[in-house]
């Protein structure tokens, strides 16, 4: 595995021509997500959430930090670093943000956009325990063994959608934050464990689940 500063210039170099997907529809609210990578003993890590199981929504589930657009918010990724900030304690001014993922969408009607961002100092977290229950630090290189990935399919008006499935300890980490952790490792390490292999490329991919 690369350090972090390997890996800044990795993401960069595999970032430069790339063009996210960008998808924009009225009945689907906008969010934002925050991918925060440190090192710790020379090893890279995501920094993931679990949500406490008094949420309404998503209770219970493994996360990256994030949430819907506010109207104080200037851009997508002001949203992703200000609920980081809210949600793990980790402020704007500690994160570089390096890289942005293709917006996906859920069937809860939200476009999720999701930033990548290096933690360089020292990581102390505090979690919001409101919402968060727990803060897990996940190897990257977890997400690089196919034994630790599974997937199946979801039939929607003739198309399969795959969901992801990805095992850590007792963990199963799945749906949008497995996606988009599926898609930084194929675009980064040139791995991907899918046999489904669905890639979201078109603009009018949410009219064609919703039909």
């Amino acid at each position: 595995m690369p350090t972090l500063s390997e890996l800044e210039k990795l993401v960069q170099e595999k970032m430069k021509d790339r063009k996210p997907l960008i998808l924009n529809h009225p009945n689907f609210v906008h969010s934002a997500v925050l991918m925060p990578i440190f090192s710790e003993n020379q090893e890279l890590k995501f920094i993931l959430t679990k949500r406490t199981e008094s949420l309404k929504k998503h209770r219970g589930e493994i996360s990256f930090p994030g949430g819907r657009k506010d109207k104080r918010d200037k851009s997508l990724e002001e949203t992703a670093l200000r609920e980081t900030d809210e949600e793990i304690g980790v402020s704007p001014d500690k994160i570089k943000v390096i890289g942005r993922l293709d917006d996906l969408f859920t069937i809860t009607r939200y476009i999720i956009t999701p930033f990548i961002g290096i933690i360089t100092e020292e990581v102390k977290c505090c979690s919001n325990g409101r919402e968060v229950a727990a803060l897990l630090y996940v190897p990257l290189e977890v997400f690089l063994h196919k034994e630790k990935f599974a997937e199946r399919n979801i039939p929607q008006n003739g198309t399969n959608f795959p969901v992801y499935y990805y095992h850590w300890n007792n963990y199963e980490i799945w749906g949008a934050t497995a996606h988009i952790i599926n898609q930084f490792i194929e675009i980064i390490f040139d791995f991907q464990p899918s046999q489904i292999d669905f890639k979201r490329t078109d603009p009018n991919i949410i009219e064609k689940f919703l039909k």
